[in-house]
This record gives C-alpha cells, sequence and structure tokens, in this order.
C-alpha cells in the first residue's frame, strides 16, 4: 500500500513527526546510509528544481544562515508530503532534523515548534546511525547541547 502524503496538513505532519519520534519508528535500521543516498533521493524529488541538490551539505554548513535553515526546513516538510516512498520520506526528515540541528548548535536558534528537549532521543539516534559521516556530529553536538541544558527531563 502505497501512502499519499501530500494531502496532509502541517499539524498532521507535526502529528506525524511526534508519532514517530516517541514510538520507536528511527530505531529500525535506515534505508539510506551515506548523505550521498540522501542527496540523491532529494534531488530526484523535484526533478525541474536544481536548488534541491546538496540540500543536506547547505544545511549542516555553520556559515548557513537561520532564515536559509528555517527555508530549507519548511522545504523538507512539503518534500515529506511529496514522498513516493519511504526512502524518499526518510530523506526529506532527515532534512528537516538536519536544518533544525543545525539552527540550534550552530545559531543558538530554535526554529522547530517541538521543544528541542523532545528531540534529544532523536538526535542521539540519528548521531549513531550517521556517526561515519560529518552530520553524525552535528546530531551529537545538538544532543548534548540539549541534555546540557535540560539535565532532568520531568516530562
Amino acid at each position: 500500500m502505497k501512502t499519499d502524503y501530500k494531502n496532509l496538513s502541517g499539524s498532521q505532519i507535526k502529528a506525524l513527526f511526534l508519532v514517530a519520534s516517541e514510538s520507536g519508528l528511527y530505531t529500525s535500521a535506515p534505508s539510506i546510509v551515506t548523505a550521498a543516498d540522501a542527496e540523491r533521493l532529494l534531488a530526484g524529488m523535484r526533478p525541474g528544481e536544481h536548488s534541491n541538490s546538496s540540500l543536506l551539505e547547505t544545511a549542516a554548513d555553520q556559515t548557513t544562515p537561520v532564515q536559509e535553515l528555517t527555508r530549507i526546513k519548511e522545504l523538507a516538510k512539503e518534500l515529506m508530503k511529496e514522498a513516493a516512498d519511504g526512502r524518499h520520506l526518510e530523506a526529506a526528515r532527515l532534512l528537516y532534523h538536519l536544518a533544525v540541528a543545525a539552527a540550534f548548535v550552530h545559531h543558538d536558534a530554535e526554529i522547530s515548534g517541538r521543544p528541542m528537549r523532545k528531540q534529544q532521543l532523536l538526535y542521539e539516534r540519528f548521531a549513531e546511525t550517521w556517526a561515519a559521516q560529518p552530520i553524525g556530529q552535528l546530531f551529537r553536538e545538538a544532543a548534548t547541547r540539549v541534555a546540557r541544558a535540560n539535565p532532568i527531563d520531568s516530562e
């Protein structure tokens, strides 16, 4: 069965994020194993637009301004709606979280409506999954900063 994400509203996408991050969905082995694979999937989602190339690289770059990271995050949400399969959805989800983590780490800015403390476990998983890739370090730094800011999570 193919899921059609195109008709999801912003609040439905947010609910999907919450369910996925709290249900352990991210604990299964990823089907994308390199950033280059994810970049190819993202670039193929809107073939007429060249702006989808190097999105992960741009999001991870410490010189990318918050405004651009916010634009990338919003684009990632659109790409999630358009995802044709699980691999494309996974790539778009990775892009979304990378933009959010980069804004937090590089600019001390929170660009997601969800509190960063609720992203900590997810970012720890991303850090483990992507440990051999440069983006793994970015997720590790985000998770570490969140842990330092919230040593005891009362929720």
